[in-house]
């Protein structure tokens, strides 16, 4: 994802793109900065400043992405974001590297898994968790060509998979869930927002193995939540199943929750959701490690579903 975006920057940047950074990025950002030098800004390591030079340029006209790893530049700068850049409804986006458990292996202070919900909470926030390389292109590209106002962008670090072919893409609407696999037959759909959308398509090619029918839905923008698909699906399918690399507190899961609050003929019975419990993680060690501990991996999901479809069988 994190090569997608810059892909997406360079290619479309324009004479008011800004890009802001926190003293990291240097291993993907020199075409950008080769290419734009006038317009890359090393802020060095101080994300509260970072965020208040960023609120400037964008009260001068600027479009500008602020860059470091997922909890600096959220939590640190929370005050900034909110008075400066959110009150002001600025054009300025807030770019996360390693959302979730990304930077696993140094330990919780670089666990990003509570942007989302904070993000959420913050009145004019727009809310991104791009699901593969495509939607962060794509979005990155929406970002910089229409006025968005305050953005929050949610990447990986690197190596995600790319779902999406460009005709698929093409499908993409911000504020909407984009359909990846979508079946006929009215049995299990997983909702996958952010990194988890690879291992949704796993365990979808799993149970269809075991003969249900699977459809597979991308949320790459988390606020606004695109309720009225969230309604359909929830009205179609037997099992509902959330996945989200992030606290169950305030994030995707809650964004599903709170849209479906007083609609009638839903059944929450049939709603599974795969998050991270709201604690901090007693132990190190890669994503992947961390997503098996935590119950969000394939093999735990795929067991778990298996499990709660054969139990509403009985």
């Amino acid at each position: 994802m994190r090569n997608a975006f810059f892909k997406a920057l360079e290619d479309h940047a324009q004479a008011n793109t800004i890009f802001v950074t926190g003293d990291l990025g240097f291993g993907v950002i020199e075409p950008f900065r080769r290419k734009f030098p006038a317009q890359f800004v090393n802020a060095g390591v101080a994300e509260q400043n970072m965020v208040g030079v960023a609120s400037g340029l964008a009260l001068a006209g600027k479009k500008v992405f602020v860059y470091s790893i997922g909890n600096f530049n959220t939590l640190r700068p929370l005050e900034q974001i909110r008075n400066d850049v959110a009150y002001h409804e600025l054009n300025v986006t807030i770019v996360s590297a390693g959302g979730g458990l990304a930077y696993g292996a140094l330990g919780f202070s670089h666990h990003a898994t509570e942007d989302l919900a904070i993000m959420r909470a913050i009145p004019n926030m727009t809310v991104f968790a791009p699901g593969d390389t495509f939607e962060t292109y794509e979005i990155t590209k929406k970002i910089i060509e229409e006025n968005l106002g305050p953005v929050y962008l949610r990447l990986g670090r690197a190596g995600e998979a790319t779902i999406h072919t460009a005709d698929s893409i093409r499908k993409l609407r911000i504020g909407k869930g984009l359909p990846v696999i979508e079946q006929e037959k009215m049995d299990v759909a997983i909702l996958s927002t952010g990194g988890m959308l690879e291992i949704a398509l796993k365990v979808s090619a799993r149970l269809q193995k075991r003969g249900r029918a699977c459809s597979v839905f991308s949320f790459p923008t988390v606020k606004p939540f695109d309720a009225e698909l969230g309604r359909r699906i929830f009205k179609k399918y037997k099992h509902v199943v959330a996945l989200e690399e992030h606290s169950s507190i305030g994030g995707f899961t809650s964004a599903i929750l709170e849209s479906l609050v007083g609609v009638p003929g839903i059944s929450l019975g049939k709603f599974t959701s795969f998050a991270l419990p709201s604690a901090f993680a007693p132990f190190v060690g890669d994503q992947h490690y961390l997503r098996d501990r935590y119950g969000i991996s394939e093999n735990k999901i795929f067991s778990a579903m298996c499990k709660k479809i054969a139990k509403a069988a009985e």
